[in-house]
């Protein structure tokens, strides 16, 4: 396969993702119900009936007969096998996409076009008909014809997703930004969840539930959300976002949460991360009329390693804040929120847990900012409605300089 080629591939799949997540927002009730990968790509279930849905997405493909013959195939054979059962009903819907050709195929259909172009096939010489081998008889393909649509215009890619996002953002009340990396990142999660259930009673959720699962205050780093757009277009949207300002940043209480990923630890790198924050989110100089300097947590670090890390950024000449203000000291947060200065600083103010940050930042009176970087898990809450506090999923925590 070329590259260009599975690009087109991989955007298929995302194409039927996306139209998954379309179907179920587009239902009238939170009762009513999606199954993902069941008798077709998707099967919408409303109060009145229904609707098996396959979708074809070929961006660079003209449409010939032979492209959907196998998704009507297979929709009749399940027909007439609903038919033999003596099962309720259901409709049949296609919907593609097309670069051209569209023209080639006239609706409604009639049964012996049906049969010719949809039903037939000669391999070798030899003929087989589908509907002779099901005995389907006319009246039961005109049925089959009534139950089933074809949708050849569907919407284009990039048109789908708008239509998502601001589907979400009115579900929402919420800004076209939150809608994507908030809500539709986590749609993308629970649609693939679905997907991969074994047991098809799983792979079945309402409009209601979904709407509850996707609700969520982190933006998390969903692999197929971030392979979407590329790693470094998912991150400089993040920093367009959240940290664009950078040194113009106005005096506010701000916490940096580091969950550090122990499999790929080293302390240069984390060192170099502090360095960073401090430098981009700090106004010591002498003009400036109000000093700060913000405040950092390393989470996933043992307290042997935080000593010898401080020590390490000390022996630097690197000015920081703990809290402790001589040996076997007790934590003191009136001392690691002292007024910052030119002249003494502090560079950076870094909490050795968790704890000693909740204490801190709920004695503030003013503006507080917590942005936290977790891989797994994110730390308990501060207890105070009036913190923003921002979360990422980033498993990596040498990915985080990208973002800040």
């Amino acid at each position: 396969m070329t590259d260009r080629s599975a690009v087109f591939t991989i955007r298929g799949y995302f194409y039927q993702f996306d139209r998954s997540v379309l179907s179920i927002l587009d239902l009238a009730e939170d009762q009513e119900s999606v199954s993902v990968e069941c008798i077709e790509d998707i099967d919408v279930h409303t109060a009145t009936d229904t609707t098996a849905v396959q979708c074809k997405y070929y961006e660079k493909t003209e449409y010939n007969h032979s492209v959907i013959k196998p998704a009507i195939s297979y929709m009749l054979s399940h027909f007439k096998e609903g038919l033999t059962d003596g099962q309720p009903s259901i409709k049949y819907k296609l919907s593609g996409y097309f670069e051209s050709g569209q023209e080639k195929l006239i609706l409604p259909l009639g049964i012996e076009f049906l049969k010719e172009h949809f039903l037939t096939k000669t391999t070798k010489g030899v003929t087989v008909r589908q509907h002779e081998e099901l005995k389907v008889s006319d009246l039961e393909l005109t049925n089959f014809l009534e139950a089933l649509s074809i949708e050849l215009h569907a919407a284009r890619f990039e048109d789908q997703f708008e239509s998502i996002i601001g589907a979400l953002a009115k579900q929402f009340d919420c800004s076209l930004f939150a809608a994507e990396f908030f809500y539709y990142n986590n749609a993308l999660r629970v649609i693939k969840e679905l997907s991969i259930q074994n047991d098809e009673a799983l792979r079945v959720i309402t409009r209601g539930e979904f709407l509850k699962r996707i609700e969520t205050s982190s933006i998390l780093f969903e692999e197929w959300f971030v392979a979407k757009r590329g790693k470094a277009k998912h991150f400089q949207r993040l920093r367009n976002e959240f940290f664009i300002n950078g040194l113009n940043v106005s005096s506010a209480e701000r916490l940096f949460i580091i969950h550090v990923s122990k499999d790929s630890y080293q302390r240069g790198d984390v060192k170099d991360l502090l360095k960073t924050i401090s430098r981009k989110y700090s106004k010591l100089s002498k003009r400036e009329a109000r000093p700060f300097s913000p405040y950092t947590l390393l989470c996933g670090i043992d307290d042997k390693e935080i000593s010898a890390l401080k020590q390490e950024l000390h022996n630097e000449g690197f000015r920081f804040l703990d809290g402790y203000d001589f040996k076997d000291a007790a934590f003191d947060g009136n001392s690691i929120s002292r007024t910052a200065s030119f002249e003494n600083g502090p560079e950076l103010r870094i909490f050795s847990c968790l704890a000693e940050a909740q204490q801190t930042f709920q004695s503030f009176q003013r503006s507080r900012e917590i942005y936290e970087f977790y891989g797994t898990r994110p730390v308990s809450g501060f207890g105070d409605d009036a913190i923003k506090h921002t979360k990422f999923q980033i498993p990596d925590h040498k990915e985080i300089k990208n973002i800040i």
